[in-house]
């Protein structure tokens, strides 16, 4: 029988594989109690404040407050589409294969946090005369990334960072005209930092 996960990088792996899980199903579970969309939002406010603990040295107690109380929120939504998805689906044929395209299955043996594998697939979607929109691919290997740093340098000179973001895309503005940059994406969590993409450049 599947129980809910413990740690917080599993908690967010089972909420992404929930959303997913049910925007697939939606014909079958069309009114959970918190809405897709909601449920989305709130995993993307945790992810938001983990990442600003992880980017403040020594994080403070209120920011810790914050991350802890965007967990709470999170978890109590997926308890409650779950209990909504197994009363929903009891009975009709393939229900546990259902439930598992929720996350809601049998789990491995909860592991040690890992950093994140290396993000894949990084190119260069729209550009503007100052601007341009990165877009990726999640890393296939690691651990599951709290956010992304996009970072940028000109040739011979060393790497800096441009932002950060829990998407899978960003846009960089106000960047340099005329000048070429070089592009990397690399995921990071708890653990540490996952290896860099490969690169792209681009003169705007």
């Amino acid at each position: 029988m599947p129980t809910f996960p413990k740690t917080e990088n599993d908690i967010q792996v089972f909420g992404q594989l929930l959303v997913q899980g049910l925007r697939e199903l939606q014909s079958e579970l069309p009114s959970p109690p918190m809405g897709v969309d909601d449920l989305k939002t709130k995993l993307d406010t945790y992810r938001t404040a983990l990442e600003a603990t992880i980017l403040t040295e020594g994080a403070f107690r209120e920011q810790h407050g914050v991350k802890d109380q965007a967990l709470q929120e999170l978890v109590s939504g997926m308890r409650a589409d779950i209990k909504y998805a197994e009363a929903m689906l009891r009975g009709k044929p393939d229900r546990e294969k259902k439930l598992v395209k929720l996350g809601w299955g049998p789990r491995r043996a909860l592991s040690t946090l890992e950093a994140p594998g290396e993000v894949r697939e990084i190119a260069i979607e729209k550009q503007g005369d100052t601007w341009l929109t990165l877009t990726w691919t999640a890393p296939r290997s690691g651990g599951a990334p709290a956010f992304y740093r996009i970072q940028r340098k000109k040739d011979g000179a060393a790497w800096e960072d441009v932002g950060t973001t829990t998407d899978i895309e960003y846009m960089a503005s106000n960047q340099p005209r005329g000048v070429e940059f070089t592009f990397q994406v690399m995921a990071v969590n708890r653990a540490g930092t996952g290896n860099p993409s490969g690169t792209v450049s681009a003169v705007l």
